[in-house]
């Protein structure tokens, strides 16, 4: 993989898209350090990537103040644009050794604002809308909200993730009229499942690196 570092000024873009759905207010599900959280995470992928090693604690604070006072391109997002982007953005969040740069409290802000795009994207009776690997939602109806690990961005050839035993996740279609335990539902299915994923691709490497007389 190859990290793409965003910019203060495009990242301050999807920060004004985002104020077009909802609120972005400190106190409120999303705030504005969210934003400037994810230029920290983008930026510390790419250097960890390209660069000697991580971000100083200097480096961190001019990238918080360059992100400040950064003026947001002109580009215009719909909601399902923004989705697609943040989508972007959290895939160069990660570096090419594999660390993802987001984690705790910070990790748990970008989920809020995933979460919450992917509400304003969702329409009654339409179809899932991704907001995690392993973590899509369906509005089946105006009162209920239905979870799945299908992507619908692969169209026929989506097909929900099974673990051990060659099984769906417990919560694999889990419907609920309540959008926040349908989220809450959903991220426990995409950590559980991208575990599962990793461990299988670990196992694989050292099996590769057998039949290779390399270990």
């Amino acid at each position: 993989m190859s990290v793409i570092c965003f910019g203060a000024s495009a990242i301050k873009a999807l920060e004004v898209a985002a104020r077009d759905l909802f609120f972005v207010e400190s106190g409120h599900p999303v705030e504005p350090r969210t934003f400037e959280v994810l230029h920290v995470a983008n930026a510390r992928a790419y250097a960890l990537s390209y660069a000697d090693g991580d971000l100083t604690p200097e480096a961190v604070e001019a990238l918080r103040q360059e992100y400040r006072q950064a003026q947001a391109d002109p580009t215009p997002y719909s909601a399902a644009e923004l989705l697609d982007m943040l989508h972007s953005l959290t895939y160069n969040c990660q570096s090419n050794g594999g660390t993802f740069t987001l984690e705790g409290d910070e990790e748990q802000a970008r989920r809020r604002l995933m979460q919450s795009v992917a509400f304003e994207v969702m329409i009654e009776g339409g179809p899932a809308v991704p907001v995690a690997d392993f973590g899509n939602i369906r509005r089946v109806n105006f009162d209920l909200y239905e979870i799945t690990t299908r992507d619908p961005r692969e169209g026929s050839r989506s097909r929900m993730y099974l673990v051990d035993g060659n099984k769906p996740h417990p919560h694999e279609g889990f419907i609920t009229d309540q959008p926040w335990e349908a989220f809450t539902r959903l991220w426990e299915m995409h950590d559980d499942c991208a575990a599962h994923w990793l461990e299988g691709y670990e196992r694989d490497l050292v099996e590769q690196a057998r039949r290779l007389g390399i270990i």
